[in-house]
This record gives C-alpha cells, structure tokens and sequence, in this order.
C-alpha cells in the first residue's frame, strides 16, 4: 500500500474536524512482523488503514491508538516497544521472537500542513524528509546521504526518527534477456521503479517487458555514465554473455551503490576473479553479490528472479544494530 493513501486518509479525517493518529514502525529486531517503514492510520472511531506487522501487537496499538485519541491529556509523540516471545511481561502474544519500536503520532490540526506536503511529495516522486523527535514532527529537503528509514536512540527523551518520503528505490537491470524480464516483473510487485539497459537492438524480451518504467539501449562501455551512484541504486548485471558481464563488472566495481550483484554460476564467476584480478581487488569484490540471489537451486528465470529478490528482502531487512542498544524505561513506556 502506497504512502500517498495513508497521508491523504490522515488528511480527509482532519478535513473532516474528526481525531487521527499514525502508528509508525521506526526499529524491529529478528522476527519481528512489520519493518521499519510499516505505518498504520487510526481514527478516533476505529477506522484504519494500512499495517504494521498484523496480529495482536497491531490490535493492541490500534486500540491504544484510539483511547489516546479520545483523551485529552496524551502528549502527540510516543513510543512503545513490544517484544514477540514469551519472556518478557510486555509480550505481545506472539511467539515468533525478536522486538518492535513503533511511535504514535497524534495527528493534529497544526500537522495539516506537514500532512498535505508528504501526500504531494509522495505522489510527485519528489523525496522530503519526514524528520520525527520528542520535540515534534517536520519535512526538510531530501539530500542523498538519507534514504532508509533511520532511528537514532539515547533514551526516551533524546530520539529522532528520519524517513525519506516520496523516494522509491532504483532498480538498473543491465541486460534485457528473460531474467531481466522476469526480475523486472518482480521488483516492479516489490515498489522498485525498473530500468532497464541493454546494448544490442531489438532484444524482444526487453521489447515486450511491460513491467519496467524505463528502457534504454545503452553501449556497455558506457554503463557506469548512465547508472548513477548513491544509497537508493540497486544494481543488477546480466547480460547476454561473459565477455560483457566482464566489461560492466569492471566498469561498476568500486562505485558506491547500495547493491551491486552479478548472475552467474560459481565457477564463471571465479573466472571472472582471475581474468579481472589485476582490476578489481579483494575489497571490491566483497561488496558485489556474485552470484546474485539465494543458493536455492533456481533453474527457470522466474525462479532466478525470485532467488535473487528473496535476498534483496533479506538484504534489506538485515537488523538494525542500534535498535540493540535501546534500554526498557522502568515504567514501560519506550
């Protein structure tokens, strides 16, 4: 489900003078349902929309989100951390491990105006910031350094909470053949905006690939000019054949992207490590995925496609290390 739809429903409830609030996962550990990111709207007659995670954790934050909302005396911005076993007093019934911070933000009518810029933003694919403290809620222009959700925890009252609204992630899928095809069906599902290169004409499984929002036939030799660098560049090589996954390797090892993998088997890619060893060092090599995806015997490009988005989630998902670091309050409230 889209931002946009959670913004503007935040918006038609202030519209209507009626009570809403966000329930926002901003850290998750281990097995937690709903990652960082995940949002949930609440309105003061229990209407929702959205998700951060299901089951009983989210039944429970959406009836205290609603209590909250007809209170008087509840500050706007809270946070509550809920653990997912059972060894812990705040447990939420679930069984599955790891731990969750989600906030509670009690929208008002002063945050109309933060609401409708985040709706126009997302809507536009003009990236804000959408920056979260103990002190409140405000947008600030995106620069590149920010785009995955970050939390930054002291103790309950020092904290900030930064999201990139409105940024989609950049998928470059170098190589228009049938993986290419069926990855770009994949991550087009997955909320990637699809680009895709290649460098011979008329390839018909990049002519017929409906699935991507750009296409464009590229030299190889100069793919690094066309895929730019930065935190929200997803990178994928498969070309047609070694010689040219050589040519690109070469040209894109050492840049700063978020991912940058190569599809092969095991041995074409040492292949590649000897005949590029005077180019591409140790170092380089241990920030490329090669080979791409998930050692599960994947044979068919679909199958290829789901191997290789099944690590990008995991890739993705990895855990966020400060979320270790934060400390209960003895009252219970994170």
């Amino acid at each position: 489900m889209l931002n946009s739809s959670i913004w503007q429903f935040l918006i038609d409830a202030l519209g209507r003078n009626e009570r809403a609030a966000l329930l926002l996962v901003v850290a998750s550990k281990g097995s937690s349902p709903g990652t960082a990111g995940a949002k949930m709207a609440v309105t003061v007659d229990g209407k929702t929309l959205g998700t951060i995670g299901g089951g009983q954790v989210e039944f429970e934050l959406a009836g205290l989100a609603q209590k909250s909302l007809l209170a008087s005396d509840h500050p706007a911005l809270r946070l509550f951390r809920r653990y997912h076993d059972d060894h812990h007093a705040e447990s939420s019934g679930h069984i599955c491990g790891g731990s969750q911070q989600v906030l509670l933000w009690l929208c008002r009518a002063a945050d109309l105006h933060i609401l409708q810029t985040l709706q126009a933003q997302q809507a536009a694919r003009q990236p804000v910031v959408l920056s979260l403290t103990e002190q409140g809620v405000q947008t600030s222009p995106w620069t590149k350094q920010v785009a995955q959700p970050c939390f930054d925890y002291r103790d309950h009252s020092h904290w900030c909470y930064r999201e990139t609204i409105g940024l989609r992630k950049q998928a470059y899928i170098i190589g228009g053949g049938h993986v290419g095809l069926a990855l770009s069906q994949l991550l087009s599902r997955l909320g990637y905006e699809v680009n895709v290169f290649d460098q011979r004409q008329e390839v018909v499984t990049m002519v017929d690939n409906n699935y991507a929002d750009s296409k464009a036939v590229v030299s190889y030799a100069r793919i690094d000019q066309v895929i730019p660098e930065g935190e929200n560049s997803y990178v994928f090589v498969m070309t047609h054949s070694h010689e040219t996954d050589q040519q690109v390797i070469e040209l894109l090892a050492g840049k700063q992207y978020r991912y940058l993998g190569l599809m092969g088997s095991r041995r074409k890619i040492d292949i590649l490590k000897q005949k590029l060893s005077d180019r591409i060092g140790p170092a380089d090599w241990e920030n490329i995925h090669a080979p791409l995806g998930l050692p599960i015997k994947s044979r068919t490009p679909m199958e290829i496609a789901v191997s290789i988005a099944a690590e990008l989630i995991q890739f993705d998902n990895a855990e966020n290390s400060v979320f270790d670091a934060i400390i209960r309050s003895p009252s219970g409230r994170k």
